[in-house]
């Protein structure tokens, strides 16, 4: 799988953390692995070494709520086309929409989604890619960031809002709670700020509205990307978005990768694969991620959300796939934590 990757405009707010910190030594350390991600060419960097120095830089500053303070500070670091169209929209409805629809473009393997119920929408965000963890202070930055634009379209709405996060609550660095001043979930299948439907009308109205060509343009580069993609890395993320639904598969993500399930398996062929071969091996890193967000979870149930009838399946399959069987590999998960 190509490996994922993330804008380097979200390195500016934390930049400014590394030049404020006292400890010359921390700082000196911080600065010189910034610096080897900030080549003059490059417009990204790995996703996974930016969610590690993400953690370690928050980590290094000994406040719990760095991660949140930073992301509610920041200017939406998004790349300048997106960033404008979402600043420009004249409703915030309209800005999440944008900004969900065109946000691979800014991160491959993440998901950013709105979900609009009668009363209340949910916009949700997560790293696809099992492998990546820890991962709570960047989630917790995300959020905060996009916390920004609820305030700017409802500033005495914060109070409506709740907040929900999949670290566990005692892995969590920061009582979020006390940090945010929203309720928090703790252990939820995903990042997300919900928060009254009505405010989805809000106007917003923080910069001019973007030209057409803007929106064309952003619609031919997503197109590219997608194109240069394998169909392997299309289908895998595709996969890990669906599975917590219950909606994997081989027809639903032909659908949702909008090709037939003839062309999907022959594209999939043509790199020496099947479409069983893809989830199975989705499915086993993704009862990686499981093991160690949680700890909790019975086999049995751990079964279920991987799309297994029986837990005794799932427990061969993954003795197959990592050498032990999932109790062994539970243990050795909660040792080194």
């Amino acid at each position: 799988m190509r490996k994922a990757r993330t804008g380097t405009s979200r390195l500016k707010d934390w930049q400014r953390v590394i030049d404020d910190m006292a400890d010359l030594d921390v700082r000196a350390r911080l600065q010189a692995r910034m610096s080897a991600f900030l080549p003059v060419e490059e417009a990204s960097l790995p996703l996974d070494d930016y969610v590690a120095l993400v953690e370690d830089i928050a980590k290094a500053t000994h406040c719990p709520a760095t991660a949140w303070l930073v992301g509610t500070s920041s200017s939406l670091p998004l790349d300048a086309e997106l960033g404008g169209i979402a600043s420009g929209s004249r409703s915030l409805g309209a800005a999440l929409h944008w900004m969900c629809r065109y946000f691979p473009l800014l991160q491959d393997c993440s998901l950013l989604k709105l979900d609009i119920g009668e009363a209340r929408a949910t916009l949700s965000y997560r790293i696809l890619d099992p492998a990546i963890w820890p991962r709570h202070g960047e989630a917790i930055y995300t959020l905060g960031v996009l916390s920004t634009l609820l305030r700017s379209a409802a500033p005495g709405a914060w109070k409506h809002v709740q907040i929900g996060l999949e670290v566990e609550q005692d892995l969590a660095a920061a009582d979020m709670e006390a940090v945010s001043r929203a309720p928090v979930e703790y252990g939820a299948t995903t990042n997300w700020l919900s928060f009254p439907a009505s405010l989805l009308d809000a106007p917003l109205n923080l910069a001019p509205s973007p030209d057409a060509d803007v929106l064309k343009n952003l619609a031919r580069r997503l197109s590219r990307r997608n194109q240069q993609l394998p169909i392997s890395d299309r289908a895998r993320q595709m996969i890990y978005r669906e599975m917590s639904e219950g909606r994997v598969s081989q027809e639903h993500i032909a659908r949702e990768l909008g090709v037939s399930s003839r062309t999907l398996r022959r594209k999939l062929a043509e790199e020496g694969l099947n479409f069983q071969e893809v989830l199975d091996d989705c499915r086993m890193r993704f009862a990686t991620l499981e093991f160690r967000t949680r700890r909790c979870l019975s086999l049995s149930d751990m079964a279920l959300r991987l799309g297994y009838s029986e837990h005794s399946t799932f427990s061969r399959a993954f003795a197959r796939w990592a050498g032990m069987a999932p109790q062994q590999y539970r243990r050795h998960v909660a040792a080194a934590a």
